[in-house]
């Protein structure tokens, strides 16, 4: 090719035709100019693709991590969910001498301790190694940065506080001579118990320990585990990854939810829907023509769920196993209990 260039140029040369000359030269040059460009269209295009084929990659890591966490998190929501109703005996004082003898989830209440440690490498690798982003994998970094810069740090600090707590209340009670029983025998000795149900201070500790652990700890993981299950259900689609079912529910497994329920106290009505494969709990008027509040109710199995504003859920079954109603707690709040009227 460069030879029949070349024997073109000389034939215009030794022809004399210098005009016909320049215009072939102008035309060699502009020939060459576009095919750098094509070339560097190619080539950009080719770097283009790669870097949004390792974007892809990176992205499904995080997808994975995100699964990680949210399970994680769930594996701390059911230690307090646990913890509540036990919480909620003592502080009402149902709890007797046999209970704290003989169950030590009550004489453990307050000294046991969990932490979440979410990860976050794949998202650390992930903003670091970003690159030729698309509008939608932009959206959905900002929606990741969101969650691990917040969420993840309040739940981060959450995690530090509860372990000083939790070494400061060993640390107080070190001069008691029933903490080696417990702690190393695991014997439940009865001056433990009677510490525990006659010491003045000991429901203030209770006390503090459902405003931190319930309230903090519990409610900054919670916060964390339903952003991160929205964004990995967003991520899932985006991706074309099938998703985990125990992180996604199916509504039509959990359809005995749905129903209008009433509680004692007041004439509201409190509706469960369905809507876009997500459950909603509604605060209604008397006469149900207007919503007053609309939460997204989170089912967490066939009996308990959870949903913002660290709230705890029960459904009450009868003897034929159909759902009667459901008792709700919030944080530090008492428990409410609401009858199913249809």
């Amino acid at each position: 090719m460069i030879k029949f260039f070349r024997h073109i140029r000389q034939n215009l040369i030794m022809g004399n035709k210098t005009g016909k000359y320049l215009k072939y030269a102008i035309g060699e040059i502009v020939l060459v100019v576009i095919g750098i460009l094509i070339a560097l269209s190619i080539n950009n295009w080719n770097e283009e693709r790669k870097a949004s084929d390792y974007n892809l990659v990176l992205l499904k890591q995080v997808q994975k991590e995100l699964a990680f966490n949210i399970n994680k998190s769930d594996s701390l929501i059911e230690f307090y969910r646990k913890k509540d109703t036990l919480i909620y005996n003592v502080l009402t004082k149902k709890v007797t001498f046999d209970d704290y003898k003989n169950n030590r989830r009550y004489s453990n209440l307050i000294f046991g301790t969990q932490e979440v440690n979410l990860a976050n490498d794949d998202y650390i690798n992930l903003v670091d190694n970003q690159n030729h982003l698309n509008q939608d994998q932009n959206s959905l970094i900002l929606k990741l940065k969101e969650l691990y810069r917040t969420h993840k740090n309040e739940v981060d600090n959450a995690d530090k506080i509860t372990l000083a707590n939790f070494l400061e209340r060993v640390d107080k009670r070190k001069l008691n001579p029933w903490l080696y029983n417990y702690m190393i025998l695991r014997e439940t000795t009865d001056d433990m118990v009677l510490y525990l149900l006659n010491d003045p201070y000991y429901l203030n500790d209770v006390v503090t320990y459902q405003n931190m652990f319930l309230g903090d700890h519990f409610g900054y993981t919670l916060k964390f585990r339903n952003e991160a299950i929205a964004i990995y259900s967003e991520l899932s689609n985006y991706l074309g990854i099938q998703k985990d079912t125990s992180i996604v529910k199916n509504v039509k497994d959990y359809e005995h939810y749905l129903g209008t329920y009433v509680r004692e106290d007041t004439e509201n009505k409190f509706v469960i829907n369905e809507r876009n494969n997500q459950l909603f709990y509604s605060t209604k008027d008397k006469d149900e023509t207007t919503v007053l509040r609309e939460t997204i109710l989170y089912p967490d199995s066939k009996t308990f769920f959870t949903g913002p504003g660290r709230v705890f859920g029960t459904l009450l079954y009868n003897d034929d196993k159909e759902v009667v109603g459901f008792i709700r707690t919030k944080g530090t709040e008492v428990q409410l209990e609401y009858k199913k009227i249809k």
